[in-house]
C-alpha cells in the first residue's frame, strides 16, 4: 500500500477529515471499516483459499468492493493503522463464541494490539457477529462501552478474555499475548478455507454493524439485532432474495453475486 491506497481506503470507509496519529483517528477508523467493509467469506465457501497478501486484499476489499473474514479485515486495517504511525502487532485468539470460556479451541481468529500513547488496545473489525466497533483498552477489566454494544476484556494469568454483554456476559475468543509469524496465519488460513469440517468453508456467512445494528446471515436467515436489543429474524428462501441482501443490507455488489451463482452452478 502507498500514500495513494491508503486515500482510497479512507473513500471506501466514507472517512472524511484528516487523519493523524491519534485517538480521534483510531477511533474513527475502527467504527467505520466494519460499517462499509462487511464481513463475508464467500471465498472459502466457494472453494478459494483468501489470499493474505496485503495488494490482493486491498483489491478485493477496497477497490473490488468486497468484504472477508478476519485474516483479510484485520491485515488491511494493520497496515492502515502502520502507515499513519501506530504501532500495531498481529495476535491469534481461540474463538469461544457460543461456548464455555476455558472450552478446547485451536488459534484461528486474526486480531490487533495497537499500543499508543502508553496504552494497549484491542482493535477488532473482523469477528462478524460481535465485531467490535471502538478499540478496547487491553488492561481494564470494567465494562467498555462501545457505539454498538458493551464489552469488556477480562484476565486470568497470562490469559485475556473478550466478553460481550448480551442478556448476559458471553465469551468471544481468548489469547495469549505472543509474537505471530507469517507462516501461522497461512497455515490456519488454509485450514478454514480447506478443511472438511470448516464452518466457513460449509456455511455462507455475511455481517455487517452500523450505528443502528448488526446485521449477520447464515443457515437461510438474516438476524438483525438493533442498538436497542430489539431483533428481527427474516428467512432468506431463495437466491434471489440472498442476492439482494447481499447488495442492499451488505453493500456487496455483483462481482460477490457472481461468485456464489458460480458455486450454484457447480
Amino acid at each position: 500500500m502507498n500514500a495513494s491506497d491508503l486515500n482510497t481506503y479512507f473513500e471506501r470507509i466514507h472517512f472524511s477529515g484528516i487523519p493523524e496519529l491519534n485517538w480521534e483517528t483510531l477511533r474513527k477508523i475502527h467504527q467505520l471499516h466494519p460499517k462499509y467493509i462487511p464481513f463475508e467469506n464467500i471465498d472459502s465457501y466457494t472453494g478459494t483459499v483468501p489470499s493474505l497478501k496485503i495488494d490482493e486484499i486491498f483489491k478485493k476489499l477496497v477497490l473490488e468492493s468486497r468484504g472477508g473474514y478476519c485474516y483479510e479485515q484485520n491485515l488491511l486495517l494493520s497496515e492502515v493503522l502502520k502507515m499513519l504511525g501506530f504501532n500495531v502487532k498481529l495476535q491469534l485468539g481461540r474463538v469461544v463464541w457460543g461456548r464455555e470460556e476455558d472450552s478446547i479451541a485451536a488459534q484461528t481468529h486474526l486480531l490487533l494490539i495497537v499500543d499508543f500513547e502508553d496504552r494497549k488496545y484491542l482493535a477488532d473489525c473482523g469477528f462478524g457477529t460481535a465485531t467490535l466497533t471502538a478499540p478496547l483498552l487491553l488492561h481494564e477489566e470494567d465494562q467498555q462501552q462501545t457505539p454498538n454494544g458493551i464489552f469488556k476484556v477480562s484476565r486470568k494469568e497470562d490469559t485475556y478474555i473478550l466478553w460481550m454483554q448480551k442478556e448476559q456476559w458471553l465469551p468471544v475468543y481468548r489469547f495469549i499475548p505472543e509474537h505471530v509469524e507469517p507462516i501461522d496465519l497461512d497455515i490456519s488460513n488454509w485450514y478454514l478455507s480447506t478443511h472438511p469440517d470448516s464452518h466457513f468453508k460449509n456455511r455462507l456467512i455475511l455481517s455487517k454493524v452500523d450505528e443502528n445494528a448488526r446485521y449477520t446471515y447464515t443457515d437461510g436467515v438474516l438476524n438483525i439485532r438493533s442498538a436497542d436489543g430489539a431483533k428481527e429474524s427474516i428467512s432468506i428462501e431463495n437466491d434471489s432474495q440472498l442476492y439482494e441482501i447481499l447488495v442492499h443490507t451488505f453493500g456487496l455488489k455483483e462481482n460477490a453475486i457472481e461468485a456464489l451463482k458460480l458455486k450454484a452452478g457447480a
